[in-house]
């Protein structure tokens, strides 16, 4: 039987990197021949105890009731070849393997193959990890902590899918003088403040094309999110991008890989900001490379998911 997949996502939403990349996945599962399709996410499959009978049943029948209905609301990349599968059951299940965003609480679809992908460190986002067993585990970056749960195993190959809006975050139209700040809280939202927020530019919940015209005006752009794809795109238009670190992590235990860390400065200290210009100009060729090994990716995950679930 060849292997489908029903990939567990949010609505495509530009702002919101994690949607983004569930979406891309699905849309180059398709590519390579895969029949794929997605599947909306909704909020009760972030499930509060464990005690989790009732609420899945819930979820179903309110999955049936507004399939149809929710057809229209649930928005896709129109770019991307991502059909949307709005109800699944049992016998429907049997024949996909189901990927899991590592938000998700359970196995809220019941089903028997299950990969989790871990677009963050687990529990970060939730506070609660509850996942099953014999489950296959993928990290999307280097920077993602190791996470180990009984009767389940974690692939030692990264499946990194990346999507830049290219034709936003470049240096057309940048202007001979910058000036002034922008920044980003994100995930980092509970972060004490380090710099001066006098005129700088809040990015949070605007669209690529407005963040690109901002920081193509801008001097420095500055994330409190140690992970968001920002920081890089701001590179791309030519700023100066400051992360500000994690309590207690490293640069080294950030982004293991020194390769996604060019362009990028850990924290405000000249060095580091003097070390990031001098592999800005890597940056683009990283994206663009990136982008092409997303294919590779994918399909080394496909033969590893094979093997672990037909093994």
């Amino acid at each position: 039987m060849a292997t489908k997949f029903l990939i567990v996502s949010p609505p495509y939403d530009e702002r919101v990197g994690g949607a983004v990349v569930l979406h891309k996945l699905c849309a180059i599962l398709n590519r390579l021949g895969y029949e794929s399709y997605l599947h909306p996410y909704r909020k009760r499959y972030g499930f509060k105890n464990k005690n989790s009978a009732r609420q899945w049943f819930r979820t179903m029948k309110d999955s049936y009731r507004r399939g149809k209905g929710d057809h229209g609301r649930y928005k896709v990349n129109p770019v991307f070849d991502t059909p949307v599968l709005h109800v699944a059951d049992d016998s429907l299940l049997r024949d996909f393997i189901v990927v899991y965003p590592e938000i998700v609480f359970g196995n809220p679809l019941n089903s028997p193959r299950v990969v989790r992908w871990f677009l963050h460190n687990p529990g970060f986002l939730t506070e609660r990890v509850n996942y099953g067993k014999n489950e296959l585990y993928f990290k999307y970056h280097s920077g993602i902590e190791d996470f180990h749960s009984s009767g389940s195993v974690v692939s030692n190959k990264l499946l990194k899918v990346f999507h830049c809006p290219i034709e936003d975050y470049n240096l057309n139209d940048v202007p001979l003088d910058r000036k002034g700040t922008a920044y980003c809280l994100r995930k980092g939202k509970l972060k004490p403040v380090q710099h001066d927020l006098n005129g700088s530019v809040l990015i949070d919940g605007k669209t690529n094309a407005e963040i690109a015209s901002i920081f193509k005006r801008v001097k420095t752009f500055i994330s409190y999110d140690t992970y968001t794809a920002y920081s890089i795109f701001a590179v791309l238009c030519g700023c100066e991008s400051i992360v500000v670190p994690d309590e207690g992590v490293t640069k080294e235990q950030w982004y293991p890989d020194p390769a996604d860390r060019y362009g990028l400065a850990y924290g405000f200290s000249d060095a580091e900001v003097e070390a990031a210009g001098e592999t800005a100009h890597l940056v683009k060729e990283h994206i663009l490379s990136d982008e092409r090994e997303s294919v590779e990716n994918v399909k080394a995950a496909v033969i590893e998911i094979n093997d672990y679930f037909d093994g």
